[in-house]
């Protein structure tokens, strides 16, 4: 018995010691492939379309990331740190043996402008440069924050609209009261209000080809937040109700 004991003993403390050893092994092996010096990097691609992001910010914006060897530096970090920038949609970042760090930018696409400073991207979401660009032509839509969505959604549908009378909607807001106000062709305004909206735009159109065509460049402003009728305003005359459109 005593025998088979101390056997075991003698397999307990052998176990214990190739646990050691193990555990030492991989702490030096993690050691040694940490160190920056022995896998340093020596490349660092940065790709992607650049139309409006600024590639030396971008490389600056990462500079203080890059840093350590192949196995250490922290990819994470400087994915982060690119995404940061108002201009990055996407970025992704990974190693590739033995000694590159690739960095890969996929661009915002504006579609239109939001607000005074910003735009949106096809997906509702508003990223603010530091400076708009001058060469986009792009509608401008407005509302209060968390509403970007709900704008371009609306807008895409009422553009969609009144395609068929070649009529494109250049402004659109929803305003701190949740009401419509919409800017078309040559700076016509269309007031659309809170309710009804889609039935208000229709009477619209329903209107357009007796009382609009040929004129729309005479015309200031449609008032349709009335529930049979509307009022038209036109550019020679302060306030010009159209005979029979009201009521």
């Amino acid at each position: 018995m005593l025998s088979a004991l101390l056997k075991q003993h003698v397999r307990t403390l052998t176990g214990v010691a190739l646990l050691a050893i193990l555990a030492g092994t991989l702490a030096l092996a993690k050691h040694w492939v940490s160190d920056p010096y022995r896998f340093p990097l020596d490349v660092v691609q940065v790709k992607g379309d650049f139309r409006h992001l600024d590639k030396q910010k971008l490389q600056d914006a990462v500079a203080i990331h890059v840093a350590g060897g192949f196995f250490t530096v922290d990819v994470a970090a400087i994915r982060a740190a690119a995404e940061q920038l108002p201009w990055v949609y996407k970025a992704t970042v990974r190693r590739v043996w033995p000694a590159t760090l690739r960095i890969n930018i996929e661009e915002q696409q504006a579609i239109a402008r939001w607000g005074e400073q910003g735009y949106l991207n096809s997906n509702g979401e508003p990223f603010f440069p530091d400076a708009l660009v001058g060469s986009l032509d792009l509608p401008e839509l407005a509302g209060p924050e968390g509403h970007e969505l709900n704008v371009l959604e609306s807008f895409q549908r009422v553009n969609k609209t009144l395609a068929p009378l070649q009529i494109a909607v250049m402004r659109m807001e929803l305003d701190s009261r949740r009401a419509w106000h919409l800017q078309v062709g040559d700076g016509v305004m269309l007031e659309l209000g809170r309710t009804d909206t889609r039935e208000r735009l229709q009477r619209f159109i329903s209107a357009y080809p007796m009382l609009f065509a040929g004129r729309i460049q005479d015309l200031k402003r449609v008032d349709l937040r009335y529930s049979n009728g509307f009022s038209v305003y036109w550019q020679q005359l302060a306030v010009t109700p159209e005979s029979g459109t009201q009521g």
